[in-house]
């Protein structure tokens, strides 16, 4: 069973606050749905991005940390950087 709950808020607009929004309201629906989309937009504008999601975030967040993992020296630095 899925549960979902909504909470009712109340908020206090000035005239042209009010206009913008019903003209958005009378295209979208309500004004309840033009504020919880807004509301969206916004999360989504400011998330965190989903390491799965991209590859080199992914790469970079399973790489060791720095000073960490395998040794390397000036000695071996020509091998790890092109192989030879």
């Amino acid at each position: 069973m899925l549960y979902y709950s909504m909470h009712r808020t109340q908020l206090h607009l000035d005239d042209a606050q009010y206009r913008w929004l019903k003209r958005r309201a009378d295209e979208q629906g309500s004004i309840a749905a033009v504020v919880r989309g807004l509301i969206d937009e916004a999360r989504q504008a400011t998330a965190v991005p989903d390491p799965a999601a991209d590859e080199l975030l992914a790469y970079l967040c399973d790489a060791p940390a720095p000073g960490s993992g395998r040794e390397s020296t000036v000695a071996t630095l020509d091998d790890d950087l092109y192989g030879a």
